[in-house]
């Protein structure tokens, strides 16, 4: 994986972008760390000075000036452990105590803690401070005698070198991590998109089988793969459908196209009669009209796929139009030698959003179909009946049924189960009912039928009451 590739990926610049991001955030917080650990050490120190100067205070309540005096002799024996300088001066001036050299012109006894310049003369020979400022200090005491009290910088200043050393150490840290992190991410995410990428130039060579690779961490690439590789099947599937559909229209079409070509040709041949005129005539204009109902149906089809007769739906009473279709069927199927059957509810009317022309076309394809393929003696039923939430339309019959591994096939266009295809229709009937279905969000179920005969096939249409 070439460098300047990964640097131009939107993967990897994202991730410094956040590494970025991420890396501000750091130093701000470590910068609120470091200042306010100099706060917190500011105001220890300040309350360290004002314990000391109201003990030292209390000393002298107790036992006066000479009690003091004690009391700094004793500090001033621990002065390397507690960092504090100290100058006691008698009002008259005279054997002060301490190891500051001199009282600093510019502090005055306020009782209130000051950072004050103190120069390298003024802080005792032993000490490792240099001239700076300290916080100091200074009291004035009942009787006229003066106190000044200095806090060394020194721990100080090395705690807050410390401090400082590992907010740098840390942030340095956090930036590296962060860049390396958002490097692997890029990294990742471009091999990801390598292998999609790969994947399509497989299928758009040819190889229509091939899938994007699916991870098991379930992310949104995953979840991203798991689409696209559904759309693919179904790509495939429609794919390998159209080229069926072909096969299949090349075959039913053909037929027809060359029985019409020949009987016009043959009855070009000789001179005949008026009447023989008119039956080629007849005959060529019903070849013409199968011709046409085959392009109208898969015109239908194609509207009904595309839903754009989404605008004719209406609420319609389901009941009514399967009395109607039953009625309209009834002469067809006593002329067949069947039984039309209706089963509707006879004081509720069931209602669903739907087009009328589509749904009767549907259901007028499901009679002709149980029409056409039960045997004499049959019963074909139709069916309306609410089931909970829905409604279901029902077409059955006691012929020979389809076989449960057909039952998916046979939904597609041009598909029969006659592999001569000598039995009458094109194939599109079950097709259009599949689309109708699609087309008013129904569900379509084909079922086994038990009847007398131990066969037969129930069709139904599950529809979201209104």
């Amino acid at each position: 994986m070439r460098p300047t590739r990964l640097f131009r990926t939107t993967a990897l610049r994202l991730s410094l972008l956040y590494a970025l991001l991420f890396s501000l955030l750091s130093a701000a917080a470590l910068g609120f760390m470091y200042w306010s650990t100099g706060h917190y050490i500011d105001a220890q120190i300040k309350t360290g000075l004002e314990s000391e100067a109201h003990e030292l205070l209390r000393t002298y309540d107790r036992g006066g000036s000479a009690a003091v005096r004690r009391a700094l002799r004793h500090r001033l024996a621990n002065v390397t452990h507690t960092g504090r300088h100290y100058l006691y001066v008698p009002a008259d001036g005279k054997s002060p105590i301490g190891d500051l050299h001199r009282w600093p012109a510019d502090v005055a006894p306020d009782h209130r803690v000051h950072n004050r310049w103190l120069a390298a003369s003024l802080l005792p020979t032993r000490s490792d401070d240099d001239a700076d400022y300290l916080p100091v200090l200074a009291v004035r005491l009942p009787d006229g005698d003066r106190l000044l009290i200095a806090q060394s910088m020194n721990e100080a200043e090395d705690m807050r070198d410390y401090v400082f050393g590992t907010v740098i150490l840390t942030l340095g840290v956090t930036v590296v991590i962060a860049l390396l992190l958002g490097i692997l991410m890029g990294r990742s995410v471009l091999r990801r998109i390598d292998a999609v990428n790969a994947t399509a130039g497989e299928i758009m060579g040819g190889d229509l089988s091939r899938r994007l690779p699916v991870g098991r961490r379930g992310d949104e690439f995953d979840e991203l793969a798991l689409r696209l590789n559904a759309m693919l099947e179904r790509i495939e599937q429609l794919l390998t459908a159209m080229r069926e559909v072909t096969d299949n229209v090349a075959h039913d079409l053909r037929s027809p196209l060359n029985r019409l070509r020949n009987r016009l040709e043959v009855t070009l041949l000789e001179q005949r009669s008026e009447s023989e005129y008119r039956q080629a005539m007849e005959q060529t204009i019903a070849d013409a009209d199968q011709l046409l109902k085959t392009f109208n149906a898969l015109l239908d089809i194609a509207r009904a796929e595309a839903g754009v007769q989404q605008e004719e739906c209406a609420e319609l009473d389901l009941v009514e139009l399967a009395r109607d279709m039953g009625e309209l069927y009834e002469a067809v199927a006593d002329e067949a030698g069947l039984t039309l059957n209706l089963t509707l509810p006879e004081a509720e009317a069931l209602t669903v959003k739907a087009d009328r022309h589509l749904l009767a076309q549907a259901i007028g394809n499901l009679l002709e179909n149980a029409i056409t393929h039960v045997p004499r003696g049959g019963c074909v039923s139709l069916e309306v009946v609410r089931r909970g939430a829905s409604v279901v339309l029902a077409v059955a019959d006691d012929g020979p049924g389809i076989p449960v591994e057909a039952r998916e096939r046979v939904l597609g266009r041009f598909v029969r189960l006659d592999p001569a295809r000598n039995a009458r229709g094109n194939g599109l009937g079950l097709s259009l009912v599949r689309a109708a279905a699609l087309f008013h969000k129904a569900e379509l179920r084909l079922l086994d039928n038990p009847s007398d005969n131990g066969s037969g096939l129930r069709v139904e249409l599950v529809f979201k009451a209104s």
